[in-house]
């Protein structure tokens, strides 16, 4: 008998992903850029499935990155995956953007379970990021804070910290780390089939008709000027 299938969504990031899983291997995927992501994240879902031999009915299980992340890539990935989800009759697993790039990063160097806290950075854009500081219990990345919109003083913090830094953007928006410090910095990390994978271990069960996107901005702070203004 084979493994449940699961379909993976983020689009949340500017680099997204879309994959199906057996269990807990990913058996295909397909990369998805920010700005095409509404026009081609069903298409994809489409191709994936028929590769595999398989039908939305198949589907046994969503993990969608809820967010935060970009505003309109949040709400593509969530509808998607509750319209789908509803359609199915599958289950539902929100994760957030933060828990999958931790989780991918840690993966791709092999680290786990030590004592330094791990940290996730996104670009909020206007001079702020998203952030959150994980820890290792049991084999496990746990939150030892909530997500939260900060300025750059966040990465002063990493600095002191001495722990691992990842983050899904580019070096060149945080010149100021340099070389200095004890905490090891990895850039344009964002997640993987693997690494949402894995954040669904903690991840919540949604009902497909209340699922939302996960902003960290109210409104008002998403179409107006930042916080702290650079």
């Amino acid at each position: 008998m084979s493994e449940p299938l699961s379909l993976l969504i983020n689009t949340a990031t500017v680099s997204g992903v879309v994959g199906l899983a057996r269990g807990t291997s990913p058996v295909d995927s397909e990369l998805l850029q920010l700005a095409a992501a509404s026009n081609v994240v069903v298409p994809s879902i489409q191709r994936m499935l028929e590769r595999q031999g398989c039908t939305v009915p198949d589907i046994e299980r969503i993990v969608v990155a809820k967010g935060p992340g970009t505003f309109t890539g949040s709400r593509v990935g969530t509808s998607i995956a509750k319209a789908i989800a509803y359609a199915a009759g599958c289950l539902l697993v929100s994760v957030t953007t933060l828990e999958c790039v931790a989780w991918t990063g840690v993966a791709s160097i092999g680290r786990g379970g030590g004592p330094m806290p791990v940290w996730t950075l996104l670009d909020a854009r206007r001079h702020e990021f998203y952030m959150q500081q994980f820890v290792w219990r049991g084999g496990m990345l746990v939150a030892a804070d909530e997500p939260r919109c900060t300025g750059h003083e966040v990465l002063e913090a990493v600095r002191a910290s001495g722990g691992l830094a990842v983050c899904a953007f580019a070096r060149s928006l945080a010149p100021e780390v340099g070389s200095a410090g004890a905490a090891g910095w990895q850039f344009d990390v964002y997640p993987t089939c693997e690494g949402i994978i894995a954040a669904s271990r903690m991840g919540h069960v949604e009902d497909p008709l209340t699922l939302e996107p996960l902003y960290l901005r109210s409104m008002e702070e998403l179409f107006d000027k930042p916080r702290n203004s650079a």
